[in-house]
């Protein structure tokens, strides 16, 4: 493989997870609105505040990584959000 080979390999690469973290966000977000959960939209949409009683929720939905904040515990997966969100 040539240097412009490799190159124009990683591009590739790079478009496609960009393009995957812009479906993922579109996703979530519009999980997150069918489920009837409020949220709060921050940095264009990529990090979502929710609030679970008076526990804020930070979530950024083109990875599926969530915390309750002041914790150091992280969760991913949309699912699992709403699941908690609800219980």
């Amino acid at each position: 493989m040539s240097d412009n080979e490799v190159s124009e390999m990683w591009r590739a690469v790079r478009e496609h997870k960009q393009k995957k973290k812009r479906s993922n966000l579109a996703y979530s977000t519009a999980q997150l609105t069918s489920a009837g959960l409020p949220f709060v939209s921050h940095n264009m949409g990529v990090h979502l505040v929710l609030m679970k009683g008076e526990q804020p929720i930070d979530f950024w939905p083109s990875t599926g990584l969530w915390w309750i904040r002041g914790t150091t515990n992280k969760r991913r997966g949309i699912q699992k959000l709403i699941l908690f969100m609800l219980k």
